[in-house]
């Protein structure tokens, strides 16, 4: 076998070896969401939080936004595992990390703040389909864990990525996703807002555990030598 052939291999066989634990993080996710929202559902109106603000009011409903909406799924697996891919297997370790505790923080705060998504009474056919096609439910709530799984691969490529238009690509895209989240009613303004807080909050983990390592690394290497 060539030098570079083997290098394809062993790529492919870390590829391989990623899926796992990031197939884990999406059950996860899956998991918690219709825990959450089987948990909310059930309790009465009276417990439920209400996180609308004047601003929502002024949001218009954009049936058209759907389309960046579900797009936005594609970004969140597809973008995400692309950018995990990318990371070195320490980064990739912290980065799992990162979205396991971010996704059980926000299901955690969305057990201990239930509420209501605004979802609209007449929403676009492919939102409707979508909600009825998979069950899906508007008990969770805050934060918009569709924002804050948006904005934790869009901070980890401007982190790894050398190229600046693919850095902004992806930058515009969360942002994109962010907006639709909200013409589209699926949140509050408040929902996205914490997701946003959500996802970078996991990012500085990343980032600061990261710096941790680097610095245990560099000590452990000087009290060899010495």
């Amino acid at each position: 076998m060539s030098t570079a052939t083997e290098a394809v291999f062993q790529s492919e066989r870390e590829w391989v070896r990623r899926l796992r634990p990031m197939a884990a993080v999406v059950v996860l996710h899956i998991a918690l969401y219709y825990l959450v929202n089987a948990v909310n559902s059930a309790r009465p109106a009276t417990a439920l939080f209400d996180f609308g603000l004047p601003i929502d009011g002024r949001i218009p409903f954009v049936r058209s936004s759907v389309i960046v909406y579900y797009l936005g799924d594609a970004y969140i697996l597809l973008w995400g595992a692309y950018i995990l891919g990318r990371l070195t297997q320490p980064g990739f370790r912290r980065a799992i990390m990162a979205y396991a505790g971010m996704i059980v923080v926000g299901a955690a705060i969305q057990l201990a703040l239930p509420a209501r998504a605004p979802w609209p009474a007449d929403p676009a056919a492919m939102q409707a389909w979508v909600h009825d096609s998979i069950a899906l439910r508007a008990y969770a709530c805050l934060p918009s864990m569709h924002v804050a799984l948006s904005v934790l691969p869009a901070a980890l490529s401007v982190a790894v990525l050398d190229r600046p238009a693919a850095r902004w690509a992806s930058v515009l895209a969360v942002v994109l996703i962010t907006i639709s989240t909200l013409t589209l009613k699926e949140h509050y303004f408040l929902d996205a807002a914490t997701g946003t807080l959500l996802g970078l909050s996991a990012y500085a983990f990343w980032r600061t555990a990261g710096r941790r390592d680097h610095a245990r690394t560099r000590l452990t290497s000087r009290e060899e030598v010495s």
